[in-house]
């Protein structure tokens, strides 16, 4: 049950959360309109994940009530060139990023897209290059806010109570 009556969540909690993000320079990269579902987590639990971006989440959300906002600063971390990989177009990874992005709202395969590798991290096509003799797909798969100081608006839009642990 999500409760809306003026508490602030406590450690074991679920808290959903919706952001956005923008750049230090006011680039805005991503809307709390944008999110399809907002974020849930273990109010208290961030500390174990080792993501400094939850961690700051989670320190926030402690203070509000839902409806409430916070800004949070983040580093997106150092930029690491050798995460750009120059990829041919027949490599399997190639083939089946452009059949998962050749849907209608995807845009195909293209540059600026953020995709989801096969070992399950995110990544940015950076190039295509399609008319080169051998053609190719440049991948970077540095986190995609590398090398970004970032600002988040954090909305908490829902707390549940802390789930009882369950008999096995």
């Amino acid at each position: 049950e999500t409760l809306a009556d003026g508490r602030k969540p406590t450690a074991g909690d679920l808290a959903s959360i919706v952001f956005s993000a923008q750049t230090e320079d006011g680039e805005l990269l991503q809307a709390m309109d944008d999110m399809e579902e907002p974020i849930t987590f273990e109010v208290g639990g961030a500390a174990a994940m080792g993501n400094p971006l939850f961690l700051a989440f989670d320190n926030a959300v402690q203070g509000m009530v839902v409806g409430d906002q916070a800004l949070v600063n983040a580093s997106g971390g150092e930029y690491d060139p050798a995460l750009l990989f120059r990829v041919p177009m027949t490599h399997p990874e190639v083939l089946r990023l452009r059949e998962e992005l050749d849907v209608p709202g995807k845009g195909g395969l293209h540059p600026g897209a953020t995709v989801g590798l096969s070992n399950g991290n995110a990544a940015v096509i950076r190039e295509v290059d399609e008319e080169a003799a051998e053609p190719f797909v440049v991948i970077d798969a540095n986190h995609p806010f590398a090398g970004s100081d970032l600002q988040f608006a954090v909305k908490l839009v829902g707390i549940e109570d802390k789930p009882e642990d369950e008999e096995a």
